[in-house]
C-alpha cells in the first residue's frame, strides 16, 4: 500500500497556516495567528480509537486561539485510505466524545476525504431510538472538489494548493504519464513560491512522497528530469535513486531485524543456561552472544536434557 500516510502527517505541521487557509477559510480567519499553535500529540495519542480496520488515516490534535482570545482545539482527521468508509462518522465521534470525557474541552472536528467516491460525504454521526440520540456533525472537505479548480490551485501562492493536486494526481491510474509530467510541474511552481530554502525543500519532498510513481514510469521520470539539474542549481535526486535509497533502507531495516532477533534468542538461552546451571564463564557468553542462528536453536534444544553445560554447547 502507498505511503499516503506520511507527508500528511509532516505536512500538516510544516504548513498548518496555509492548510487552514486552503481548506477551512472561515475558520483560518478566526483564529489568532500572533499567538502560538501547539500540536498536542501525546493528548491525543492517550485517546485514539482501536482501529481494526487496516484503514490509513492522520489525526492531528492543535491548540489555537480565536480573535477572542480563547483557546480551543481542533482535530484533524485526514482519511487517507481511498475508498468510503460508512463508520468514518462514528469514528470521528469517538474521537470528540473521548476527548471530551478526558479533558472537559470542546473540540472543533474538521474531515479531509481524499478518497474517489464523489457520493461519500460524512458530515455528521447520528444515533437515535424515537426521535431521541445523539446528533454530531464536524467540517468535511472532499479534496475530490478541488479538480474543478485544478488552474486555481496551480496557480495559488498558498503551498498547501499543490499538496491537494499532488494527491489528486495520485488518484490517476498508476501507469498514466500525468502522474510524472504534473508531478515536474509541481516541482517548477515550488521553487517560484516565496518561500525559504527550508520549506521550498520539504514541499518538494511531501510533493514527491505523495505522488507515487511505479517502476513503469521509472525511466521517464529519470529522462525527464536530467534538466532540471542543467538548469537549476537545487539537486533533484532521480527517482532510480530515490529508490534505491528506499530498498536500502528497506533492506537495511529487515538486517537490524534479524540482529534484533537474534540478540533475542541468544538472551534467552543465556537466562535458561544461567537457571539451570548457574553462573555462566565469560567465555561462555561471549560464544553465546557470537553463535549463528542454527546454533542457538541446536543449543536450546540441548538445555531441556543436558545434565552438564558442557553437553549445551560442545559437539
Amino acid at each position: 500500500m502507498d505511503d499516503q500516510d506520511g507527508p500528511w502527517k509532516e505536512a500538516l505541521e510544516e504548513f498548518f497556516n496555509p492548510f487552514l487557509q486552503l481548506l477551512f477559510p472561515t475558520l483560518h480567519a478566526s483564529v489568532d495567528w500572533a499567538r502560538p499553535i501547539r500540536f498536542l500529540e501525546k493528548e491525543l495519542q492517550k485517546l485514539r480509537p482501536d482501529s481494526r480496520t487496516g484503514r490509513r488515516q492522520v489525526d492531528k490534535l492543535v491548540e489555537v486561539y480565536f480573535d477572542d482570545g480563547v483557546p480551543r482545539w481542533l482535530l484533524i482527521h485526514v482519511e487517507v485510505q481511498g475508498s468510503a468508509d460508512r463508520h468514518f462518522p462514528q469514528r470521528m465521534f469517538t474521537y470528540y466524545y473521548r476527548l471530551w470525557d478526558h479533558y472537559g474541552k470542546p473540540v472543533i472536528s474538521l474531515a479531509v476525504l481524499t478518497d474517489t467516491n464523489p457520493k461519500f460525504r460524512p458530515t455528521h454521526f447520528e444515533a437515535r431510538i424515537k426521535d431521541k440520540g445523539i446528533f454530531f456533525d464536524f467540517h468535511s472537505v472532499k479534496l475530490l472538489d478541488y479538480n474543478e479548480c485544478w488552474e486555481g490551485l496551480l496557480h495559488s501562492d498558498n503551498p498547501f494548493a499543490l499538496l491537494v493536486a499532488a494527491q489528486l494526481t495520485n488518484n490517476l491510474k498508476r501507469q498514466d504519464k500525468r502522474r510524472v509530467d504534473n508531478l515536474l510541474s509541481f516541482y517548477r511552481l515550488a521553487r517560484r513560491m516565496r518561500l525559504k530554502k527550508k520549506q521550498i525543500g520539504r514541499l518538494l519532498l511531501f510533493l514527491d512522497w505523495l505522488v507515487t510513481l511505479p517502476p513503469e514510469l521509472e525511466d521517464y521520470y529519470n529522462a525527464e528530469t536530467a534538466h532540471f539539474r542543467e538548469e537549476d542549481a537545487m539537486p533533484f535526486v532521480s527517482h532510480l535513486e530515490r529508490f534505491g535509497e528506499k530498498r536500502g533502507l528497506e533492506k537495511g531495516l529487515e538486517k537490524g531485524l534479524e540482529k534484533g532477533r537474534k540478540e533475542g534468542r541468544a538472551t534467552i538461552l543465556l537466562r535458561l543456561l544461567q537457571l539451570k546451571f548457574g553462573e555462566l564463564p565469560s567465555a561462555l557468553s561471549r560464544r553465546v552472544a557470537q553463535a549463528s542462528e542454527a546454533e542457538l536453536d541446536l543449543w536450546a534444544e540441548r538445555v531441556l536434557f543436558a545434565t552438564r553445560l558442557e553437553d549445551v554447547v560442545e559437539g
